[in-house]
């Protein structure tokens, strides 16, 4: 069979696409939900499944631990510590952060401390927070307001 240069590419590009595709849709492989006790669940099995956005690894004491954000469907946040692959999942100890919209997360130099700005609402003019969790000691977070402004967009 003779293809054209124009064929392989658009094959390429539907399968780039395809991908692209699967990936946004929620329940495909890859995506980990928890519920509102940072236990792992399986998608659509309980109505308050939060989608694991942000995971990184830490280690403390040389015990290591999972920190994650996880998203409920309207965009509020959940803030969880467990232990690799979900186990032992608990509710990180931050009332500043629980339950909150997150504009951003960033980890810092250090593996244990990230950069996390709270948005206060949705729309125009909106509060801004932005925080550093320290996670030195993951069974004792410490946590610290850096700076607070609106949001101008």
């Amino acid at each position: 069979m003779n293809f054209s240069a124009k064929s392989i590419e658009l094959k390429t590009y539907l399968l780039a696409a395809t991908t692209v595709i699967l990936v946004t849709f929620p329940g495909w492989a890859g995506e980990v939900y928890l519920n509102n006790h940072c236990q792992r669940v399986q998608p659509g099995k309980d109505t308050l499944n939060f989608r694991v956005d942000f995971r990184r690894n830490i280690e403390s004491d040389g015990q290591r631990y999972w920190f994650a954000m996880a998203r409920y469907a309207d965009g509020a946040a959940i803030f969880c510590l467990t232990r690799p692959n979900y186990a032992q999942g608990k509710l990180i100890a931050v009332p500043q952060l629980q339950h909150n919209f997150i504009e951003e997360i960033k980890q810092e130099n250090r593996e244990s401390s990230f950069l996390i700005t709270v948005r206060h609402g949705n729309g125009w003019q909106v509060p801004m927070t932005q925080f550093r969790l320290n996670l030195d000691s993951p069974l004792q977070p410490k946590i610290t307001m850096l700076k607070q402004w609106r949001d101008t967009i």
